[in-house]
């Protein structure tokens, strides 16, 4: 069916309007019942509201009447409740006070109480403090009576060792001086025998070595006293012949001023030589370190026998001081030597104390070389103990500490090389020891001596 298009628009626009009202009918329909029911209560109540004000009026007296019954008992009760209150706080007080006097009370006995242990505190430690200084000194008083009675003890031992390396060093010294005598006497022998065969200034060497050897035998007998000037004068006729003369004076001496130099200068190289024993004692223990750390057995033996006559030497020398009578100090110098490139002068005493140096230096490296080749050690002269040191036989008289060092050393060179590789070609070796030849010692020295 076809319908026209302004019906279909109507239709639903009428739809919509019947079901707006349909739905705004229920709504208008409450609200008119709550509006009824409303006035309703209100016609209600209003004859009651008419009616309070009268029954307001009829019970106003009677309750001003209970009211004012009430604040009456009221006020007494509140009297009452205060005078309670009063008597409450009162004896709270008291109580409190009763509370403060009792704590005071016992604060007051805790203090003395307090103070009383704080002074039998004082008084116990007081009395254990005076205990322990008593029994420190007590103590102390012990250590030291002990340290005392160890410190004597080890004196004692000092000087008991004291007194047997005194008498060891003593048979040493007179073991060593015998040696060196037997030596002397073979080494003067051979100087003898090789006296045809020396040079004119070795024969003049040799002769005023004879003639002082001679006096110093006068002097050492037991018994004698040195006196110098006797003897210059037993020999007043020849003192021209001798090699040490000089007429300075018409009696072979110097002047006081050049003495007293002379003295002066030999108190300087013994304390020079004094104050090297302790680098002398280092360089062995350093020396003798090396020895066990290379397990140099003969060389270690060679620098133990050393050190042993080194001492003894050095104790016999000791006890010996300085002369002022001693010939060294008046007679003139007429020796000359060189070394280094420059001169030095001495006399017949100084040079003697020379060539001991050599002998004993040659000696000395002949032992050396001997137990490095024992060894199987390398050719090693100057790193020995003995050459390094250079002062065997020395103590601090007639010569320098260098100049006796330098000739030593030039002895020990050569007895170095004679031991090492087991010939002589500069000494002789025997059952006495090695000997320098006295023309290898002439060569070394090679004085030269004013007539």
């Amino acid at each position: 069916m076809n319908r026209s298009p302004a019906l279909r628009i109507l239709t639903p626009a009428l739809l919509g309007t019947v079901l707006a009202l349909g739905a705004a009918l229920p709504a208008s329909a409450a609200r008119q019942d709550r509006d009824n029911g409303d006035q309703q209560t209100e016609r209600k109540q209003r004859p009651a509201q008419r009616e309070q004000p009268r029954a307001d009026a009829q019970r106003r007296p009677i309750l001003s009447d209970r009211a004012r019954s009430s604040d009456d008992q009221r006020r007494e009760n509140w009297g009452e409740l205060a005078r309670q209150q009063q008597e409450r706080q009162r004896a709270e007080g008291q109580r409190q006070q009763a509370e403060a006097q009792r704590a005071a009370q016992q604060q007051r006995a805790a203090e003395q109480h307090d103070r009383d242990q704080q002074r039998q505190q004082a008084e116990t430690q007081r009395a254990a403090q005076q205990q322990r200084i008593a029994e420190q000194r007590g103590r102390e008083q012990q250590r030291q009576r002990i340290e005392a009675q160890r410190a004597s003890q080890q004196q004692r031992a000092v000087e008991q060792r004291d007194r047997e390396q005194q008498q060891r060093q003593q048979l040493e010294a007179q073991r060593v001086a015998q040696q060196q005598r037997i030596a002397g006497q073979r080494e003067r022998e051979q100087q003898r025998r090789d006296d045809a065969s020396r040079s004119p200034q070795a024969r003049v060497i040799a002769e005023a070595r004879q003639r002082e050897e001679r006096r110093d035998d006068r002097q050492d007998r037991p018994g004698q006293r040195p006196d110098w000037r006797n003897d210059r004068d037993d020999h007043r006729g020849d003192d021209r012949n001798r090699p040490d003369w000089r007429g300075n004076d018409g009696h072979g001496r110097i002047d006081r001023d050049q003495q007293q130099r002379r003295i002066e200068e030999q108190r300087r190289q013994q304390a020079q030589w004094q104050r090297e024993e302790a680098n002398r004692r280092a360089q062995f223990e350093r020396q003798r370190h090396d020895l066990e750390r290379q397990r140099r057995n003969a060389q270690y033996r060679y620098q133990q026998d050393y050190w042993r006559r080194w001492q003894a030497e050095q104790a016999r020398r000791r006890t010996l001081r300085i002369d002022y009578n001693d010939p060294f100090f008046y007679t003139p110098y007429n020796y000359r030597y060189s070394y280094g490139g420059r001169w030095y002068d001495t006399n017949s005493y100084g040079a003697r104390m020379l060539e001991q140096a050599v002998r004993d230096g040659y000696r000395e490296g002949w032992y050396a070389g001997q137990a490095d080749r024992a060894d199987r050690w390398r050719f090693d002269y100057d790193g020995n103990i003995g050459y390094l040191d250079g002062s065997y036989g020395y103590y601090g008289q007639y010569v320098s500490l260098g100049d006796y060092r330098y000739y030593f050393r030039q002895g020990f060179q050569r007895g170095y090389q004679d031991g090492y590789y087991g010939r002589s070609q500069y000494g002789l070796q025997g059952s006495g020891g090695a000997m320098i030849l006295p023309a290898i010692l002439g060569m070394i020295l090679a004085f030269s001596i004013d007539n």
